[in-house]
């Protein structure tokens, strides 16, 4: 990934029914313009995975691909799943998604931890295998934890395969890598973090303080980020952003990734989110507004702790 990205566009709903509603709030139609909105305004890095929509998104990603003038940097990932016990089922699946985003090589490709019997050490060989094929330009992991990451960087340099790249959810309102170990390993092995779930499914947008939160697969997945003190939070980002030409609470926190070093990559199913999330590039917040939202949301993440645990001895 260049260096100079600082922000990209996650797929995970594309395609997706269950959790986002796909074909019902939104159709290929809205995520064409999404797509063509993101070259637009230079936004030129695409997040996708071979299990999003069991492999819809990348499906939809490739036929835009496929009529762009302008080749965005793509990245994918390999889904662990536990049948895949050979090298040639590695192979078959990085084909697959190719196939499927109709392009000759991944500029990324990324692998979760293993869940079945393809452990590490083999992981390793496959994707040096497809570094040096051509078939995947550059190497990453996603979900990994720090000792994970350290295993994996040294696994894949015995086969002089450079590991570049760590996918871990990242926000103002999960800020666990910093506690980890994995942001400290990124950091000493030079690796670039790339932030899933930035916005936090949208809690960030301040959108749920207005309205209910949806139904169905994604409340459950929502209940995470839930925080009786997150107006606060809200309040003090809308400030903030008021200062910087009225930006608004979902791309001050996305700033708030970008200052960190870290590339956020929010999902977008229609043109106007794309457009606000767009507009979080660009600027920068000053160190002064960086702490203040650190000190906040460190407060609201302990209070949230300490309320959960208060709940859990209660219940016990």
């Amino acid at each position: 990934m260049p260096a100079e990205f600082e922000i990209g566009v996650g797929t995970w709903s594309w395609g997706e029914r269950l959790i986002w509603d796909f074909g019902s709030d939104y159709d290929e139609q809205s995520l064409s313009e999404v797509f063509l909105r993101a070259l637009r305004d230079r936004v030129l890095f695409f997040s996708t995975s071979e299990s999003f929509a069991e492999g819809r998104a990348e499906q939809i990603l490739g036929d835009f691909l496929s009529r762009a003038t302008e080749r965005p940097f793509v990245s994918s990932k390999d889904a662990p799943y536990p049948w895949r016990l050979r090298r040639a089922d590695f192979k078959s699946a990085l084909r697959a998604s190719l196939t499927r985003l109709r392009i000759p090589a991944l500029d990324l490709y990324q692998v979760l931890p293993p869940a079945g019997w393809m452990g590490l050490p083999v992981l390793a060989e496959c994707l040096s295998e497809a570094y040096d094929s051509g078939l995947v330009r550059a190497v990453g992991v996603s979900n990994f934890t720090a000792q994970q990451i350290e295993q994996f960087y040294e696994l894949l340099n015995r086969f002089g395969t450079p590991l570049s790249f760590v996918e871990t959810e990242y926000s103002l309102l999960d800020r666990d890598i910093e506690r980890n170990g994995v942001m400290e390993v990124c950091g000493r092995l030079n690796l670039r973090i790339i932030a899933q779930r930035p916005l936090a499914m949208g809690v960030l947008t301040g959108k749920f303080l207005s309205r209910p939160e949806p139904e169905g697969a994604r409340r459950k997945f929502l209940s995470k980020y839930r925080n009786p003190s997150l107006s606060l939070l809200i309040r003090l980002m809308n400030n903030i952003g008021s200062e910087y030409e009225g930006k608004n609470c979902a791309q001050v926190s996305l700033n708030w990734l970008i200052r960190k070093g870290v590339v956020p990559i929010p999902g977008a199913k229609r043109i106007d989110q794309v457009m606000q999330n767009n507009q979080a590039a660009g600027w920068s917040l000053t160190d002064e507004d960086v702490q203040r939202l650190d000190d906040l949301s460190a407060n609201l993440l302990n209070l949230n702790k300490e309320t959960s645990s208060t709940e859990e001895q209660q219940e016990a």
